[in-house]
């Protein structure tokens, strides 16, 4: 069963990363139909499921991100996007 999102959910089965708002997924039916009674997500046909999947975005490189020191100065990491 293929589902759109309607809510930020989070779905271990389907993935360790939560499913956005709009995002489209494939569970399976018991669990989908729990889904749509509980108002978070919509079912979809597998053809209109392929144009509206959002494009993933490219994670930023560690190179190009900035360093930032910690509030006691020590450690060093990198600010987050």
């Amino acid at each position: 069963m293929i589902l759109q999102a309607l809510d930020t959910i989070h779905v271990s089965s389907v993935s360790s990363e939560n499913i956005t708002t709009g995002q489209t997924f494939e569970v399976d039916d018991q669990a989908g139909r729990s889904l749509i009674e509980r108002g978070l997500a919509i079912e979809v046909d597998a053809a209109a499921a392929a144009k509206t999947e959002p494009a993933v975005k490219a994670e930023p490189e560690a190179a190009e991100q900035t360093p930032i020191a910690n509030k006691a100065g020590a450690s060093v990491r990198t600010k987050a996007a």
